[in-house]
C-alpha cells in the first residue's frame, strides 16, 4: 500500500493540476499558464527520474539537481507577474543567474551532482518561501481595502507555500537521514510525509483552476 501511495497515487495526481488546465487554457490567467509550464516540468522530469531508477537502476540524481534550478527559474518568473513586479525584472533575472552560479558550485565543490543536493533545494525552498510570503502580505493588503478575492492564484500560492515550507527541513537534512535511516519504515514515514506534501499542492493546485472563471 505504501508503494502504491508513493510510487503511483502521488506521482500521477499530477495529472489532475495539467488536465484541468489544458481544459480551461483559454481562460487562464497568465500566472496560471506560467505554474502549468512548472508543472508540466515537474511531471516529465520525475517521470524520466522514475524510469532511469527503477527500470534501468541507475543514478536518477542528476535530474535532481536540474529539476531545483529549472523549478526556480520558473517559480521566479510566476511571482513576478502575479506580484505585478514586472518593473523589478532585472532584480528576478540576476536572483536566478545566482541561483544557477550556486548550484554549479554546489554540484563541482559540495554535492556532487549523483549526490541529493539537499543544500540548494533548501536555498531554493528558501527564495520561493519568501516569494510566497510576499504575495500573503500583498493579499493582507488588499483584505484590509476590501479588495481580496479568495481565487485561483491565492489557492496556488497556498499550494506552494506548503509544499516547500514543509519540505524545507527534509530538503536540509535528506542526505543525513539517508544514511542515518535503516528501518524502511521510518524512511516511509519521512518520504512519506514529502509525498503528502506533493499530493496537498496538487490538490490545492486543481482547486484553484477549477475557480477559475472568464
Amino acid at each position: 500500500m505504501k508503494d502504491i501511495y508513493m510510487g503511483v497515487i502521488v506521482p500521477f495526481s499530477i495529472l489532475l493540476p495539467i488536465f484541468i488546465a489544458l481544459f480551461k487554457w483559454k481562460i487562464l490567467p497568465q500566472g496560471g499558464k506560467i505554474l502549468f509550464i512548472y508543472l508540466l516540468i515537474s511531471g516529465i522530469v520525475n517521470f524520466a527520474a522514475t524510469i532511469i531508477g527503477k527500470v534501468y537502476h541507475k543514478n536518477n540524481l542528476p535530474l535532481v539537481h536540474i529539476l531545483t534550478i529549472l523549478e526556480v527559474i520558473v517559480l521566479l518568473q510566476f511571482y513576478k507577474k502575479v506580484l505585478g513586479h514586472q518593473h523589478k525584472t532585472l532584480v528576478y533575472n540576476l536572483t536566478a543567474i545566482i541561483f544557477i552560479i550556486v548550484c554549479i558550485g554546489n554540484a563541482i565543490f559540495f554535492q556532487s551532482i549523483y549526490t541529493y543536493c539537499s543544500y540548494t533545494r533548501s536555498i531554493a525552498a528558501i527564495i520561493i518561501m519568501m516569494l510566497s510570503i510576499n504575495y500573503f502580505a500583498k493579499t493582507t493588503a488588499e483584505f484590509v481595502h476590501g479588495k481580496i478575492k479568495y481565487g485561483t492564484i491565492f489557492y496556488f500560492n497556498i499550494g506552494i507555500f506548503l509544499y516547500y515550507s514543509g519540505a524545507f527541513m527534509l530538503f536540509l537534512f535528506s542526505n543525513f537521514t539517508l544514511v542515518e535511516i535503516k528501518s524502511q519504515d521510518d524512511f516511509f514515514v519521512i518520504w512519506g510525509l514529502h509525498a503528502s506534501l506533493v499530493l496537498i499542492m496538487h490538490l490545492l493546485f486543481s482547486i484553484g483552476l477549477v475557480l477559475c472563471k472568464k
